[in-house]
C-alpha cells in the first residue's frame, strides 16, 4: 500500500516537475526575446497600418514557436539528465 502510494507521489511530481520545466524554457525563450526586440527597436518613419499588423503577426508566430522550442529543449535536456 505505501509502496503504490510513494510511486503516485513521485508520479504528480514528477509531472509537475515537466511542466515546471516547460514554463521555465518557454519564459527563458521570452525573456531573451523581449531583451533582443526592445534592443533592436529604432525611432522610424510612421509606419503604415498594415506594416504594424504584419510586424505583429510575424512576432506573434516567432514567439510562440520560440516558447514551444524552449520549452521542450528545457524538458528534453531535463529528461536527459534524470534518465
Amino acid at each position: 500500500m505505501l509502496k503504490a502510494h510513494r510511486a503516485k507521489k513521485t508520479k504528480i511530481m514528477e509531472s509537475f516537475a515537466v511542466t515546471l520545466i516547460f514554463i521555465l524554457g518557454g519564459l527563458t525563450f521570452l525573456v531573451n526575446w523581449a531583451f533582443l526586440i526592445l534592443r533592436g527597436t529604432q525611432v522610424h518613419q510612421e509606419e503604415s497600418l498594415l506594416a504594424k499588423c504584419t510586424k505583429l503577426l510575424v512576432y506573434f508566430l516567432l514567439s510562440s514557436l520560440g516558447v514551444l522550442a524552449g520549452g521542450v529543449l528545457f524538458v528534453s535536456v531535463f529528461m536527459f539528465a534524470h534518465g
